[in-house]
């Protein structure tokens, strides 16, 4: 027995090691802003296919989490990154704000952190891979309205009062005031004149006297004489330092509204006008992060041999890398190009023996989009937007038109997935009209059909109403190889918000590859040595799978501060025929069908209790399956932030399940996160866990204590 269980512990060992190695997939693509009349629309688009879930909290406030489901995928084996980000600089109408991916193995979220309060709403985008956060500007509503002077009012000096012992500085005092008298005068008189330069050097020289009657008026009017002068940026410097320095009286209400209008301008402009020229511009930007994760675990195994019961013991550390993202893009914007060249990178060093180090190029693309004539091309690594095309590839996407009217787009390239395999290629054909697409696609690999299919793709966005619907046939093995429809509605008179997603999908994707699956060779060339075309399809769909997945969810807000959700989840995975004859082919035995897993969530989800960015969250679950008799989920967590650069995030997770043969499971999960901003560019945060689990069975109990953490640096630049 004590042989049986060395087995086991090696077996244990290698798997835990084995975690590291995992693929891990960067979900998040890029962030881009695009004003709508009053508000801004923030797009943050992913790399997969997604379904929105909700979001919290209700309508205002510093951090935004939107939470979401991973639409079934081709690659079960592709784990998403946690803690990767995007961020968008400041502009004119909205604060800088970063986009973090959290709890991607748990509970799949994102969270956004705008450098200041901001009134928004979240909705799914127009596609299945995107959301989009409506920011709506702060307008000068923050103090009310006034009628800004023109210019200046300037009083006469105040004589000082002294006693005989103040004599000296009461006239040193009236000095001081009788020459910023002349100082605001003859800022006046260049405001006046609309010569700004000479006002705002006027004004400053009153500024570098000793404080005197003029001072406060002084720092007010060197804003308003930059800002008329065309020097946005400083005058807002200006203006902030002045509500720093002055808080009561009539002039901070005025320098308030001041501000706001620098942000966004009273609608003075008519609609009819001509559109403003667009200014040549370039920029870089993007960010460096490195984290280092650490999981140690002791393993305690108790079981009964010659009715006496014997515990073998295993501390092992079964996780060791440093993770290292590069995310760089740099544009170039003007009156009829918007162009950009993008690079992300991440880069695993597997620090535990045995182990490799791996590197993933995920991204490294050069865009030219042409505004006047309607077309773009994408050259190098990107993600594929639907036509199709099953992932990352290797290649050239390319579009004319619009694709409002009609846009047609072509595609071709090698997929890239991160194998020693060969990789198959492709080219395809979709044209747009309106919300609804349509396309064709042929695969090959090594010279032999892998995939040929028709499909179209219908999108509805209208505010809190969204809906997504997807169909892909393959007719070269004549089978449906994908169905979706997801969508959402928002009832905006009661806070009321639904969403659905019915999913159904070949598992993987149907493809000749999928032969290979089992096999002794990894070469389609091999297989077809030994069989014929129709033995080497029917093989391939032999050892094709098919899952089913629906879910429902509602949310409802039940004020400013509280809102609950409930979601119902129904999946289902297709057993396999028993396939292959030799050992080449690979001889597999028949798998079952996993039987219907049923999921019901309830959450009840707080935000701003105690401040403008906490959030906390209460759940639970219950599970039941085929093979799961019963079980129940619990979660806690809650987000505190002490001021605007320190947070923290700590977590409880609890589950616990029966099986239909007699075992149990049991899991806790305890997390703490801290994140600290130490100025606006650099992050530094640090996470640490424990997980207990203990599994009984009829012959043996295993506990399990897992000791895991990581700490790491982000710079945006």
């Amino acid at each position: 027995m004590k042989n049986v269980f060395g087995k086991t512990r090696w077996i244990g060992g290698l798997l835990l090691a084995g975690l590291p190695l995992l693929s891990h997939a960067a979900p998040l693509d890029e962030v881009s802003l695009q004003q709508q009349g009053d508000v801004v629309q923030a797009t943050i688009k992913m790399t997969t296919p997604i379904h929105f879930v909700r979001y919290v909290p209700g309508e205002k406030s510093r951090i935004v989490e939107i939470y979401y489901e991973r639409i079934p995928s081709s690659d079960k084996n592709e784990v998403w990154q946690d803690k990767e980000v995007r961020n968008s600089p400041a502009t004119a109408l909205t604060p800088a704000f970063t986009v973090t991916t959290r709890d991607q193995a748990t509970q799949p979220k994102l969270v956004v952190e705008f450098a200041s309060e901001v009134s928004f709403s979240v909705n799914a985008g127009s596609d299945s891979r995107s959301f989009v956060v409506t920011i709506k500007p702060e307008k000068a509503d923050a103090a009310p309205l006034v009628e800004l002077p023109l210019l200046p009012t300037v009083l006469p000096p105040v004589a000082e009062k002294a006693g005989t012992s103040a004599v000296e500085g009461a006239a040193s005092a009236a000095e001081n005031n009788q020459e910023g008298y002349k100082l605001m005068l003859a800022g006046r008189d260049a405001l006046s004149a609309k010569n700004y330069s000479a006002a705002t050097e006027a004004f400053n020289k009153l500024l570098l006297l000793p404080p005197n009657q003029y001072s406060q008026d002084a720092q007010e009017w060197v804003g308003v004489s930059r800002e008329r002068g065309g020097q946005t940026a400083k005058a807002k410097a200006e203006y902030e330092l002045y509500l720093k320095l002055y808080t009561s009286g009539p002039g901070p209400v005025r320098v308030k509204q001041r501000l706001a209008g620098l942000v966004l301008p009273v609608a003075t402009v008519k609609m009819d006008a001509a559109p403003k020229k667009i200014e040549p511009r370039s920029f870089v930007q993007g960010g460096i992060s490195s984290r280092y994760y650490y999981g140690k675990s002791d393993i305690e195994a108790t079981y009964q041999f010659n009715n006496v019961s014997e515990t073998t013991k295993l501390s092992l550390q079964d996780q060791s890398s440093l993770i290292t993202n590069v995310d760089a893009s740099g544009r170039y914007i003007n009156e009829t190009y918007d162009n950009r060249i993008v690079v992300r990178d991440v880069h695993t060093k597997n620090m535990l023996s045995g182990q490799t180090d791996r590197n993933r190029l995920n991204s490294a693309y050069m865009e030219v989009k042409n505004r006047e004539v309607d077309y773009s091309l994408r050259v190098g690594r990107q993600t594929s937007n639907g036509g199709g095309v099953m992932g990352r590839f290797d290649g050239v996407a390319a579009g004319y038109g619009s694709a409002q009217d009609y846009r047609v787009n072509g595609v071709v390239g090698q997929l890239v997935e991160f194998t020693s395999t060969t990789q198959p290629t492709f080219y395809g054909l979709s044209v747009d009209s309106g919300p609804v697409s349509a396309y064709v696609i042929n695969q090959t690999i090594e010279g032999v059909q892998d995939r040929q299919a028709v499909g179209a793709e219908y999108r509805y966005f209208e505010d809190a109403k969204t809906a997504y619907a997807m169909i892909d046939y393959d007719f070269y093995f004549s089978l449906l190889n994908a169905a979706m429809l997801t969508g959402s509605y928002g009832i905006e008179s009661t806070g009321t918000t639904f969403n659905l997603m019915a999913d159904y999908r070949k598992s993987p994707a149907v493809s000749t590859r999928n032969a290979l699956n089992g096999a002794a060779t990894t070469l389609v060339a091999d297989l077809l040595a030994a069989m014929s075309d129709a033995q080497l399809k029917q093989l391939a769909i032999d050892r094709t799978g098919s899952s089913t997945y629906s879910q429902f969810g509602v949310t409802q807000k039940l004020n400013a501060t509280w809102q609950a959700g409930a979601d119902i989840k129904l999946t289902q995975t297709s057993g396999l025929p028993a396939s292959g004859t030799t050992t080449l082919q690979g001889v597999l035995a028949a798998t079952p069908d996993t039987g219907l897993e049923k999921t019901v969530t309830g959450q009840l989800i707080a935000s701003n209790l105690y401040s403008d960015a906490d959030i906390t969250s209460i759940g639970g679950s219950y599970i039941t399956s085929g093979y799961v008799q019963g079980a129940q989920s619990m979660f806690v967590y809650n987000r505190t932030s002490l001021d605007k650069d320190l947070y923290f995030d700590t977590s409880w997770n609890f589950y616990r399940q029966s099986d239909n043969y007699g075992g149990s499971m049991s899991r806790n999960m305890p997390m703490v996160r801290v994140s600290y901003q130490v100025q606006q560019s650099l992050n530094l945060d640090a996470d640490v866990g424990v997980e207990l689990t203990t599994s009984a069975g009829t012959y043996q109990t295993t506990t399990t204590q897992r000791v895991f953490g990581s700490v790491g640096f982000r710079w945006d630049f």
